[in-house]
């Protein structure tokens, strides 16, 4: 019996999970084509950073009983919806400080097998991209790695009491992070032999350190979900929300959703879009899922309507008339004493971008596109390209294009500048439908 890796579709392998996919130790699944059957034909699950919770709460049930039959489940990043009994919403460290980073071994686990935690701790010497926060353990829990002096629990495993295993990484996918340190193959191999049913720890204390017990799951509002597209012509600011957790957090969250009319999944645009509504895509959200959407955002283009297309979502694969180079992203740029990524705002007079200055706009890099002619430029890189353009002559409609990923880098909690861009976009692009609104009227 294999382990499901799970993907959003239409993604390629990772260079370290090659070999055991080629040995059939390993089966690529998209997301979409998982079901009870094909769960328990096999082992164990493998889910990561685009792993779609709002999805799985309708396999919940057949998560349960996956794991009852002695299944087990490797889990990385934000538990943001109830996805088993037990489990609680993940907790974020507040105000951390660079002490608050430090990774500690606090039991030897398979998973970690030959490596030196400690080495993961930083990244050219950057502390914060392990964790920064937890996924609160349920009782018995065995705590495995912790965050600082915060004794926050940001690995454990949890033999759960009706059978199976869950392991929670409170972090992006531990096999990137491991790649980034050269030994990617390694973990993965350590993550599937564990999910395969290898040996593994148990009978532990759960610990959830500076985090709060009493947690109350995020859920949308009945009234923001399954919308009647009848009546009115009353214009709405709409986000898509493909399940994953930083999506969740960062339209769901207290900071930003009352800016928004509805949130909704990909394939929910069909039955709640209305021609007045303005269509934020949000950023990485997996393009598979955006392809397919293609048609009908196609049509409420012609009709008018307005899209926004942030970034790392390939719009250029959905979206007509976008000519889009991707670029080696560079993390590490600001390392370099005085260094200036170059990031300029080409309109600053553009009602997006009220109240913004270039560093608001500036982070990092993940490619540029060559806009129309007739098209505004919003925001530039080093070279002039542009990185952020307002199109009204491609379509009857608008489309507002950008290769920057705050949502992504927001609702993960890492990377203070993305928070302040959406600070000032989001309302922003709330007085944009206003104001259009009024117009229309006028």
């Amino acid at each position: 019996m294999s382990v499901i890796w799970l993907h959003p579709g239409d993604v390629d392998v990772p260079e370290g999970l090659k070999a055991a996919v080629a040995r059939g130790a390993v089966t690529p699944l998209a997301q979409a084509d998982l079901s009870e059957a094909v769960l328990m034909r096999h082992r164990g699950l493998v889910t990561g950073m685009l792993f779609d919770q709002d999805a799985a709460m309708a396999l919940r049930p057949a998560l349960e009983r996956f794991l009852d039959a002695g299944g087990r489940w490797f889990f990385n990043g934000h538990v943001m919806r109830p996805l088993l009994d037990g489990l609680m919403q993940y907790q974020p460290m507040t105000t951390p400080k660079r002490s608050d980073f430090a990774l500690i071994a606090c039991q030897p686990h398979p998973v970690f097998a030959g490596i030196d935690v400690a080495s993961l701790e930083t990244n050219r010497g950057v502390a914060g991209f392990y964790g920064r926060g937890c996924n609160p353990p349920p009782p018995g829990a065995v705590v495995i790695n912790t965050l600082g002096p915060r004794d926050v629990a940001v690995d454990w495993v949890w033999h759960r009491p009706h059978g199976g295993a869950f392991f929670s990484h409170a972090g992006n996918d531990l096999a990137q992070i491991a790649t980034m340190h050269g030994i990617g193959e390694r973990v993965w191999a350590n993550i599937i032999a564990w999910a395969a049913g290898g040996p593994c720890i148990s009978g532990g204390e759960g610990r959830t350190g500076a985090v709060s017990s009493d947690v109350g799951w995020l859920r949308r509002d009945a009234s923001r979900i399954d919308v009647s597209v009848e009546g009115g012509a009353e214009s709405r600011l709409v986000a898509t929300n493909a399940g994953t957790y930083y999506q969740i957090e960062a339209l769901e969250g207290p900071r930003y959703r009352a800016i928004f009319d509805d949130v909704v999944a990909p394939e929910a645009i069909d039955r709640v879009l209305k021609p007045d509504d303005i269509l934020l895509v949000s950023c990485r959200t997996p393009p598979s899922r955006m392809i397919a959407q293609r048609e009908r955002i196609a049509r409420h283009l012609e009709a008018g309507g307005t899209v926004i297309a942030m970034g790392e979502s390939r719009s250029d694969l959905w979206l007509p008339n976008i000519a889009f180079t991707p670029v080696e992203t560079n993390f590490w740029w600001w390392l370099t004493p005085e260094a200036d990524l170059g990031v300029r705002i080409a309109a600053p007079d553009h009602p997006l971008l009220a109240g913004m200055a270039d560093r608001d706009v500036t982070w990092h890099l993940h490619g540029w596109f060559v806009p129309p002619q007739g098209a505004q430029v919003l925001i530039v890189d080093e070279h002039g390209r542009a990185i952020a353009y307002d199109d009204r002559v491609s379509t009857q409609g608008r489309m507002i294009v950008t290769s920057l990923d705050p949502i992504y880098h927001h609702g993960s909690r890492f990377m203070p500048a993305t928070t302040r861009f959406l600070d000032r976009f989001l309302p922003n692009l709330r007085g944009l439908l206003e104001t259009s609104a009024e117009n229309d009227g006028a």
